[in-house]
């Protein structure tokens, strides 16, 4: 709260305690400390201007994925599904948090938004989301239109470490993760994936193509700034 200097100018005027630093006036202090000595008078009163800023904790963690070409790829779709699931539960682990319940989202080409969540006992594992991830969508996914966007989201989320399910899960598994997640921690995110969730030749295709396009658009708008910028020279 207070530096050398300060203190042994309080030792000096036999100041030992906040009891008596508080029955001090201020505009002794203001005259020995300057704006300090005001300062140090309204900490040892409880006097502190600072703004009162309310936490909370965060209640859920959530990722989407919109489609440039809307699809009804269910290979594609679990595949993505898979890396989503991937993405947000290793958030999850990094914050030492567990979710109890998972919301799938779809959107449909013609905007029509539906979700459906399930409430589940607390865990972080990827291939228990995964699953009821999987679940969820399938049960969502009723009309068979193209599809334009969609979301996961954890909730109802509890700071703590996952815990073994004595008939499911082995010590094994738990060291699997940890040590999935010590490479990503060391490498990225990305440098551990499941086969599942890897994009196939053609989604790498489709990505390659829409950055290609993505430069021509940009390459197009620069022409047109520098051509608009000639014509106003002249």
């Amino acid at each position: 709260m207070i530096g050398q200097k300060t203190y042994h100018v309080l030792r000096s005027m036999g100041i030992a305690t906040i009891y008596t630093l508080r029955n001090i006036p201020a505009e002794m202090l203001e005259k020995l400390m300057g704006k300090n000595g005001i300062e140090v008078w309204k900490r040892a009163n409880g006097i502190d201007s600072t703004p009162v800023i309310s936490y909370s904790e965060q209640k859920s963690i959530s990722t989407e994925h919109t489609f440039e070409k809307d699809t009804t790829d269910m290979i594609r779709l679990n595949q993505l599904l898979v890396s989503m699931v991937e993405k947000i539960a290793y958030e999850l682990r990094k914050q030492e948090k567990l979710t109890s319940c998972v919301t799938v989202k779809i959107r449909y080409s013609n905007f029509d938004t539906h979700t459906l969540q399930k409430r589940i006992p607390y865990t972080t594992f990827d291939h228990v989301l995964t699953d009821i991830t999987k679940e969820l969508f399938s049960r969502l996914y009723q009309r068979r239109m193209l599809i334009r966007l969609i979301g996961i989201r954890f909730s109802h989320m509890v700071r703590g470490v996952q815990q073994l399910d004595m008939f499911d899960d082995t010590p094994e598994k738990v060291s699997l993760y940890m040590a999935m997640d010590k490479l990503r921690k060391r490498f990225g995110r990305d440098a551990v994936r499941r086969a599942a969730g890897v994009m196939t030749s053609s989604e790498r295709e489709e990505k390659a193509l829409k950055q290609l396009e993505n430069a021509r658009k940009e390459q197009e708008m620069m022409e047109n700034r520098l051509r608009g910028y000639f014509m106003h020279g002249r």
